[in-house]
């Protein structure tokens, strides 16, 4: 199989993870959005020297596997709450990449454009812009080379993505650098960019607001827990939209699984052993497992990879790490293994994305506030009821809130 034929109109397993952008020598690829608005390669066949290093590169033909010999997990927690509530989970990505930057070292990662798009960037100082689950597709644009220059010039790197994006900068990079550590995290799968910024224009519309006047955006919003956590907007007419991720549109069709990229139906990335360092997740079902450790206020489930990963882990100051079986964390998180089903709407949805009005989205995919039993989401992390996924205390706000 050829790159070319990766593309939404072959095998469905190309991830957009810019590693044959990043590695032609010619420029001769371009990443172009689809009418679904996922980014494929396109290829310039005047500049191509039919080289073959976008194909030697590319994951989605030849994956790294990986078998990992000692790997640890643990349930963790931030103790800086400040911090904590403004992470999706327990704030450990926070804390990694402060370490690093402490030591002089450069932190990549997924961050908001001027036009709220998700884009890749890195950072040397702050980084309350890479903070946080963004639920689409980033753009990894010229990453993995600025990455690679920062690597040869030694400095330190850590460079968090998605599982496929580490793929690609790892094969990218083609060898092992001692001063890179890579962070993943369990991916549910990642929406286009187009359904975003409709998404946008709508939330705006219906605030009486110019898209230009959009101030803030979160996907995991604290207010009412961590568990029943809420995308937010706030606009410069001083108005805010904050919806819970049962009531939101967004957040209901994301987790239908009707609006996600064709390879994350079928994908390579999955597994509990990995080409990263560290993978972290939320700990869904802490409660189950260490209650002490569960005050709805985010518990990051982590999984150390390798040995520099341990090592930074276990550096962390004013942080709460319990080492705990891989097993306890995995079985309500089954995303990390298993890739999601592929609903029999999904091609109708992006038909009707590219003729419908948002409006007429809203009421024909997300109208209705889903109950969390319904959640195929729920269903993936192999739990029995609502109460076991989200708590008890949860559960009674969950059914007041939908009035039931």
């Amino acid at each position: 199989m050829r790159i070319e034929n990766l593309s939404e109109s072959g095998a469905f397993a190309c991830t957009a993870c810019h590693a044959c952008f990043s590695i032609c020598p010619k420029s001769a690829i371009e990443m172009g959005a689809n009418n679904e608005g996922f980014l494929y390669p396109k290829i310039d066949g005047e500049k191509c020297i039919k080289c073959g290093l976008c194909e030697k590169v590319c994951p989605a033909l030849k994956p790294i596997k990986k078998e990992c010999e000692d790997t640890k997990a643990y349930a963790a927690i931030n103790k800086n709450e400040a911090i904590r509530l403004d992470s999706s989970s327990g704030g450990i990505f926070t804390a990694l990449a402060g370490k690093v930057i402490e030591e002089g070292g450069v932190v990549f990662g997924a961050k908001f454009a001027s036009d709220f798009s998700v884009v890749h960037g890195w950072t040397e100082k702050g980084l309350i812009e890479f903070r946080g689950s963004k639920y689409l597709q980033s753009v990894i644009g010229n990453s993995y080379k600025d990455c690679k220059a920062f690597l040869d010039s030694g400095r330190k790197v850590l460079f968090s993505g998605t599982p496929c994006q580490i793929q690609g900068l790892k094969k990218y990079l083609d060898k092992e650098y001692e001063n890179l550590l890579a962070v993943d995290f369990i991916c549910h799968g990642v929406p286009s960019p187009l359904l975003w910024q409709k998404y946008i224009d709508y939330r705006a519309e219906k605030s009486r607001a110019k898209r230009g006047e959009i101030v803030k955006t979160a996907f995991r919003r604290k207010d009412d827990g961590w568990k029943l956590f809420s995308l937010s907007f706030t606009f410069a007419n001083d108005s805010e939209y904050r919806a819970t991720l049962n009531k939101d549109p967004y957040m209901q069709i994301f987790l239908k699984d009707i609006a996600l990229r064709e390879s994350c139906y079928n994908c390579f990335s999955r597994g509990i052993s990995r080409p990263s360092d560290i993978t972290l997740a939320d700990f869904w079902g802490v409660q189950n497992v260490l209650p002490e450790m569960d005050d709805d206020k985010g518990t990051s489930f982590v999984i150390s990879h390798s040995d520099k990963g341990k090592k930074l882990l276990c550096e962390l100051q004013n942080c709460e790490l319990t080492e705990i079986p891989v097993s306890d964390g995995a079985k309500f998180n089954s995303a990390a293994e298993s890739s999601p089903k592929k609903p029999k709407q999904r091609d109708v949805f992006y038909a009707d994305l590219e003729k419908l009005q948002f409006k007429q989205i809203v009421k024909k995919y997300a109208t209705t506030p889903l109950c969390l039993r319904g959640y195929r989401f729920v269903r993936r992390c192999a739990v029995k009821g609502v109460k076991v996924f989200i708590g008890k205390e949860n559960a009674i706000k969950l059914k007041k809130m939908l009035g039931k």
